[in-house]
């Protein structure tokens, strides 16, 4: 799960000029305005990623591609919806990590924890 192959188009892009009209194109729009993001403080962020960080200790490649997914995302290659749908497999079994990784998404969007058959925003 990667998206260095864009990194490295747009950077191959750059050294001749045209990738203006790339990153115009890869810019997220806006979210609609029942869709605006969550401005939560950078401690959250924080705790959040050192929960992760403990919850995957055995599985580094698990943080990794948590990473992978937030970098494309900030880079406009994934939208939120990406970003849920390559989540999802990655949370599962791992309520707590679902429950709080949704109090970053904007209303509308949630990542649900299948293996319990239950709601995730619960």
């Amino acid at each position: 799960m990667g998206c260095t192959g864009g990194v490295k188009r747009e950077r191959e892009e750059d050294e001749d000029g045209s990738a203006m009209a790339l990153r115009a194109s890869r810019r997220p729009t806006p979210p609609p305005a029942d869709r605006q993001p969550v401005v939560l403080p950078i401690e959250d962020s924080i705790r959040f990623v050192l929960a992760m960080k403990r919850e995957f200790t055995d599985k580094p490649t698990k943080n990794q591609e948590f990473h992978a997914v937030m970098h494309c995302f900030s880079l406009g290659i994934f939208g939120v919806d990406g970003v849920v749908s390559s989540l999802q497999p990655l949370f599962q079994g791992r309520p707590n990590l679902i429950r709080n990784f949704n109090t970053f998404l904007p209303r509308g969007y949630v990542l649900r924890d299948n293996q319990q058959g239950g709601d995730a925003d619960a």
